[in-house]
């Protein structure tokens, strides 16, 4: 389900036929490998009863055509349909806790001379409330690729479970009047690609992209995710190649952190900004516990902030078939076993419960579930030690607040990029507890879905600051503006570093290429290099002075002499990194490299991998039932890299073994897929034991996923 309702962003746009659209028939979007002409002439000739509704040629070749399922089952099986997918809509819960403060932050820096004028920013989201008084006069217009319409209103409760995740987005890039957005003149444009509950296609999210690069939007905010962590998965190419059609591309770094490599596309992509979530000082909850160390209170993403001031008694369930009627305004403390978080929630909140803690074991449990699963009362996660120290110890709990500063959010997804080895996020940005627009009103969500936002904003300000420069340049510039947290953060964890909004328009020089991505080495390689550009925007000479760095075993920099750039020129430097094999330790090495630029002190972000490190190998695992068939299953994964041999087993909530699910041998790097025929297994929802060989080892995997 977490799949479904994600959110894969990218690309399309199309040409409506002028044809009439029957509400009660289904949407498909076919890939071809004939051109879109040649393919509209022979559906129109052949196929009397299918409906082109779309035809896609900037991001894809493709049509979306409309019709009765036994119409498009004779229509698939054409020489030149290459791919086919239904576009259905999938619920998720309701955030339901808007809210009317009385008191706004303000975005904008008021000294800042720019404030997005003139510059086009396409939301791709589930719609925007363009009535909210705070956004109505930015709105410009867009595009339904839920509803095939211009119309792409927020989902109201008349048309299904409502949303208000667009309307958020919208009000940290550009709202203007009781909050002030980052941007506050910006010219927004709403692409509604998730429907009812916040859910969508790939189809959808495909079709606004591509409408939003042939509308001309100069920044795209995509606050979606997939659960595949690869630069080359189709959604990362496509952010690629609307990056080079002349759009910014801005994507949320997701929210299933704090492991690494959970990073997902389309924030892999290299051409996208991708953006993880901090805070400069926030207020983090603990629970006292009896003579052992408060335990944090790590709540999911979307749900009401956990500021509880009083002491509750705690109520312990280990299925929700204990709940009763006695819990109201108690902290449930209950075991997620193989229950949904969505299902967890929603039970224990209409019993009226104060807040509830969800705890597993932390080896099995998925934080990427998190993602879309909001909650109107407080909601957060615990290990199973955890839980269990609080439950030996406590009956009733008191929440202790402590203030923590300049800090990355526990749910900021994590890099590195498997398959290509690289840096992601690129920068971090606000994304703990953001106040902004929501339908009727105002509400703090949390999230890199509010990061990025924050992000396409600042990039509204160079834009209009310079309107020439190209989504290259610009991203340059917003790069050099950062600077990495205080502390042991890696770049894993905060690329280059929190955005400094106010050195970024005095900034007089630009570094090119400054993540020092020096990949994967092994065994036979003695130094790698890396070449950076530092371009001196001023008119007076720019000092550059590189500092050794501390030293660390198995390795030595051997770095460029000072130098003093001209005013208004460029000088390449060429990084130099020398291994002692011998010495050096196997897996992720990572940090930061210093550099003066007159005076003024940058950190590089560095990384490279020795031999191997401990990567998901497997990533995106789903099945899904094909089209047209009720007697398959469909696997699809995603490969990191080559296989010597896979196997993935079934377990249930007991962990007894169920069945195997594939045996396989010999598979290469990128998509696999493979047909299952359904009455092998029984539907139902199971942790999947995922091994893998390499060659030379064997490395495991766990993953719920459901049989359909």
């Amino acid at each position: 389900m977490r799949l479904l309702m994600m959110t894969i962003f990218i690309m399309t746009i199309l040409v409506q036929a002028d044809r009439h659209v029957h509400a009660d028939s289904d949407v498909w979007i076919i890939e071809i490998d004939e051109s879109k002409d040649t393919v509209v002439e022979l559906i129109e000739r052949d196929y009397p009863f299918i409906e082109i509704l779309y035809t896609y040629d900037t991001l894809l070749q493709a049509v979306a055509v409309q019709g009765d399922e036994r119409h498009i089952e004779q229509l698939h099986q054409e020489d030149w349909v290459q791919t086919y997918s239904k576009a259905v809509n999938y619920s998720a819960p309701e955030i339901s806790n808007t809210q009317s403060p009385t008191t706004f932050p303000d975005y904008h820096e008021e000294s800042f001379p720019y404030t997005g004028k003139g510059v086009k920013i396409g939301v791709i989201d589930t719609g925007i409330d363009y009535n909210h008084p705070d956004l109505e006069q930015n709105y410009q217009g867009g595009f339904d690729a839920v509803d095939f319409d211009g119309d792409p209103m927020e989902t109201t409760a008349e048309e299904g479970m409502p949303t208000n995740h667009g309307t958020h987005v919208a009000g940290i890039i550009a709202a203007d009047g009781d909050i002030r957005g980052v941007a506050p003149d910006a010219e927004i444009y709403a692409y509604r690609a998730l429907g009812p509950g916040g859910a969508g296609t790939s189809a959808q999210v495909l079709a606004a992209l591509e409408q939003a690069v042939k509308d001309g939007m100069d920044i795209i905010n995509l606050s979606l995710g997939a659960d595949v962590n690869s630069p080359d998965y189709p959604m990362a190419e496509a952010v690629n190649q609307a990056f080079d059609l002349g759009a910014l591309i801005v994507a949320a770094n997701g929210n299933s952190g704090p492991e690494d490599w959970t990073v997902a596309a389309p924030a892999t992509a290299e051409k996208a900004i991708s953006v993880g979530a901090a805070y400069t000082e926030v207020e983090q909850p603990f629970f006292e516990v009896f003579q052992h160390d408060p335990i944090a209170i790590r709540q999911i993403p979307y749900s009401e902030p956990w500021n509880l001031t009083q002491s509750y008694p705690l109520e312990h369930i280990t299925s929700l078939d204990d709940l009763t009627s006695s819990i109201h305004d108690r902290i449930v403390v209950v075991s997620k076993q193989n229950n949904q978080y969505a299902e967890i929630i929603n039970q224990i909140y209409e019993q009226g419960a104060k807040a509830t803690i969800i705890y597993s074991d932390e080896e099995e449990d998925d934080p990427n579930t998190w993602d879309w699963v909001p909650s109107p009362f407080p909601v957060a996660y615990m290990t199973m030690e955890e839980a269990e120290m609080l439950l030996d110890n406590e009956t009733w709990v008191s929440t202790i607040y402590e203030t923590d500063e300049n800090n990355i959010a526990s749910f900021s997804a994590r890099g590195p990029v498997t398959s290509d080895w690289t840096i992601k996020p690129d920068i971090t940005a606000p994304g703990v507890d953001i106040l902004s627009t929501v339908p009727d009103g105002y509400a703090s969500f949390q999230g890199t879905s509010m990061a990025a936002p924050y992000v396409s904003g600042v990039l509204a300000l160079l834009k209009e600051q310079d309107s020439n420069a190209s989504p290259q340049i610009l991203k340059e510039r917003l790069l050099t503006a950062t600077s990495p947290f205080e502390q042991d953060a890696t770049p894993s964890t905060q690329g280059g570093g929190f955005i400094e909004v106010d050195q970024l328009l005095e900034k007089n020089y630009r570094i090119e290429n400054q993540a020092l991505n020096f990949g994967m080495i092994d065994d036979s390689d003695l130094d790698s290099t890396h070449t950076i550009t530092i371009n001196n925007e001023d008119s007076e000479p720019l000092t550059v002075t590189w500092q050794v760095p501390k030293r660390k075993t198995g390795l030595s920099w051997n770095l460029p002499l000072t130098t003093t750039l001209e005013g208004f020129s460029q000088h390449s430097f060429e990084i130099a990194i020398n291994f002692q094999q011998k010495l050096l330790k196997k897996g992720v090495h990572e940090g930061y490299l210093s550099l003066k630029l007159n005076g003024d002190e940058k950190n590089l972000p560095y990384l490279f991998i020795h031999d191997t490190a401990d990567y998901p190998r497997i990533t995106g695992l789903e099945i899904e039932t094909p089209p047209f068939d009720t007697e398959e299953l469909r696997l699809k994964l995603y490969v990191a890299d080559d296989l010597k041999a896979l196997t993935i087993k079934l377990f249930d909530d007991q962990l007894i073994s169920q069945s195997t699910l594939i045996e396989e041998q010999n598979i290469s790097q990128g998509s696999f897929e493979k047909s299952l025929d359904k009455d092998d297994f029984e539907s139902g929802i199971y942790e999947a034991v995922i091994e893998v060989f390499d060659g030379e080892e064997t490395y495991y995997q766990t993953k719920e996923i459901m049989i359909p």
